[in-house]
């Protein structure tokens, strides 16, 4: 949240960015009094160099006692952590484990203004905003810290290794299936892992360095520029119209203004808010350019890791894209060849939706049409159809399939109503017997 909850609550609080000491102090509060009620309790690692925050963010799992939202309301745990942490307002997000808390703002003497007389002027009241995130198991309470570690590095991962079709997402990391990718994002992604030690490993990133914090942005960025799919264009290099930080690319990364001019819309959102990843892509990335670094040419050629991510997960790509491209037409044998071929105009509507239900059994589903599996409709050793086969066996058969579908239907809504009434008559009878069995008991 930033730490803005508040300003825009119905009744706002002031919640303004804290310095260093403010933020320790409340932090190692927090963790200490939320240790009493949950087996897991951490905050993410900050960015290096900041000089303010905006809010705490905890994450915890493993409740105990009445602080668990998976047995009792949110609602009620919401008010207990307000009631441990001393909150002054609490902001249940319904809907989300999460919660914001407003906590007096610590009385602390702050090392910049320790020996500075005091003001005559009585102090703002102010607050420090709490964001505790419940997590719903261990697993993924140690991908969320692993996730949300070091403030934009996943920004700047995550730029580095898009272009080889990786994704990393708060449910683990992805591989997109290029082919697939250009019709169906969703459907493209692959899912390899969600163990921070396999991505880390898988990337080519030290494991023991992420869990400790960065003295500076140098540093940090010094690290991301140790991911094994990290390179970039050499300052000679002939200049072409592609993503830079896009998929796939044959050439690394540029950076700078004309790297700006080339990144995705997504990318350029973040360097507008993300100080730290613009000085990656301005600064950073120009600079490896100047220094003729290691990273030039390092990988130029992505289909090798296309097929190590499938082999990873046991996947065979022509088996991936075979299995999608089926998929595919199948769908288009729906839409456009059965829906496609059955006229709309002056048609009831009751006999069209009763058609394509019949017809899509027999087509998709293997169901008999008048006794038999019709020649058109059976499909080749791939599974595909033949398109012009079943668009004429739906043309000449669809009203047929209609009427079928029809006295189908009227068929199960009278057995329909018949269970009814016998469900009605034994529930009659029931009653009977008890009044009758009371009548013999009260004489």
């Amino acid at each position: 949240m930033g730490g803005q909850a508040f300003a825009s609550h119905a009744s706002p609080l002031p919640t303004p960015r804290m310095p260093p000491a403010v933020y320790d102090h409340v932090l190692k509060q927090t963790l200490h009094a939320l240790r009493e009620h949950y087996t897991q309790v951490e905050s993410p690692i900050e960015a290096p160099g900041k000089t303010t925050h905006g809010d705490v963010d905890v994450l915890v799992t493993g409740a105990l006692k009445d602080y668990d939202p998976e047995k009792r309301p949110w609602i009620e745990v919401a008010d207990k952590l307000g009631e441990v942490l001393g909150a002054v307002s609490v902001i249940k997000n319904h809907g989300q484990s999460v919660v914001n808390l407003a906590v007096p703002w610590p009385q602390i003497v702050l090392p910049s203004i320790e020996h500075s007389p005091k003001s005559a002027e009585p102090e703002e009241v102010k607050y420090v905003q709490i964001d505790i995130h419940y997590i719903h198991s261990l697993q993924r309470f140690q991908w969320e810290l692993f996730h949300s570690a070091h403030g934009d590095l996943w920004n700047i991962l995550g730029s580095t290794i898009r272009r080889f079709g990786l994704t990393v997402n708060d449910r683990g990391l992805y591989l997109r299936i290029p082919d697939i990718e250009l019709l169906d994002r969703k459907k493209s992604m692959v899912f390899l892992t969600k163990k921070p030690s396999e991505v880390l490993n898988f990337i080519g990133i030290d494991e023991k360095r992420w869990w400790k914090p960065f003295s500076s942005q140098s540093e940090m960025f010094n690290y991301a520029a140790g991911c094994k799919l990290f390179w970039v264009r050499e300052k000679d290099a002939e200049e072409e119209e592609h993503d830079v930080v896009g998929d796939l690319p044959a050439e690394g990364q540029e950076g700078g203004e004309a790297g700006k001019k080339k990144l995705k819309h997504n990318d350029r959102q973040r360097m507008a808010k993300r100080p730290i990843f613009n000085d990656w892509i301005t600064v950073f990335i120009p600079k490896c350019r100047e220094e003729a670094s290691k990273h030039f040419g390092y990988l130029s050629n992505s289909s090798w890791l296309l097929q190590y991510c499938l082999n990873f997960r046991g996947i065979s790509y022509e088996e991936k894209l075979a299995s999608w491209k089926l998929l595919r037409h199948k769908d288009e044998i729906l839409r456009e060849v059965i829906k496609g071929s059955i006229p709309v105009e002056d048609v009831d509507r009751q006999l069209r939706a009763a058609s394509i239900r019949i017809i899509k059994a027999v087509v998709l589903e293997g169901q008999e049409f008048q006794g038999v599996i019709p020649e058109a409709v059976k499909q080749d050793e791939r599974g595909f159809y033949d398109v012009a086969a079943v668009k004429a066996f739906v043309q000449a058969n669809w009203e047929e399939a209609g009427r079928v579908g029809l006295e189908r239907l009227l068929v199960k809504s009278r057995l329909a109503m018949e269970e009814k009434e016998a469900k009605r008559k034994r529930e009659v009878g029931e009653v009977e017997v008890e009044e009758v069995e009371v009548e013999v008991g009260g004489g």
